[in-house]
């Protein structure tokens, strides 16, 4: 699979070089964002839509997203920047496929884990709850260590499969399930200090 694909194989530009191109609007930043991050950015749409061609036109349409937004933005951290971008428009294309049929998503997987632990917020008066549970959040992340942390976003915002997370330090599925289970329990015992208990 495309998304498999090893960044550090090969030789590319600094980011620094890549987004000075979408300054100076030449299409080669765009050949050269793809050269680097395509397979990343891929991979990203593929666990959220499981579909080829969908994630083709994701791909496309985050790279024509990042030519509409470089200028005016200048990212510092230019693959956090990509991924933002690709996360939105894949759960975009996700929610329009499902509107239709049933769609398997390892999104839907990993947000049925984390439901347990956090509440849908959608009236406009809760707005505030929101930033108060983004808080909560970082906070939360902040004191686990780096394996942990990157396990979690891993798992709960790129959706990415134990398999690959696991594959990805060495360790075992298991390791991963345990490690994961362990932090939804700690996250879910926070937000209840903090006042959000979700029966």
């Amino acid at each position: 699979m495309k998304g498999e694909k090893n960044i550090q194989s090969e030789q590319f530009l600094p980011d620094t070089e890549i987004i000075e191109l979408y300054w100076k609007r030449e299409e080669k930043a765009i050949s050269e964002t793809d050269k680097k991050y395509g397979s990343y950015l891929y991979k990203i749409a593929y666990n959220i839509v499981h579909d080829g061609l969908d994630c083709e036109e994701c791909l496309n349409d985050t790279y024509l997203g990042t030519w509409n937004r470089i200028p005016p933005a200048r990212p510092s951290v230019f693959q956090m920047f990509l991924s933002k971008i690709m996360r939105n428009i894949a759960v975009d294309r996700y929610r329009k496929n499902t509107a239709k049929k049933n769609v398997p998503s390892e999104l839907v997987v990993s947000l049925d884990e984390i439901d347990e632990c956090m509440a849908v917020v959608s009236s406009v008066e809760e707005e505030n709850l929101v930033e108060d549970l983004r808080r909560i959040l970082n906070e939360f992340l902040r004191f686990q260590d780096d394996r942990a942390c990157t396990a979690f976003i891993c798992r709960y915002y790129y959706a990415d499969h134990f398999d690959d997370i696991a594959n990805m330090f060495g360790i075992s599925k298991r390791t991963v399930l345990r490690e994961l289970a362990r932090m939804r329990a700690e996250l879910r015992e926070r937000l209840k200090k903090e006042g959000y208990d979700y029966e």
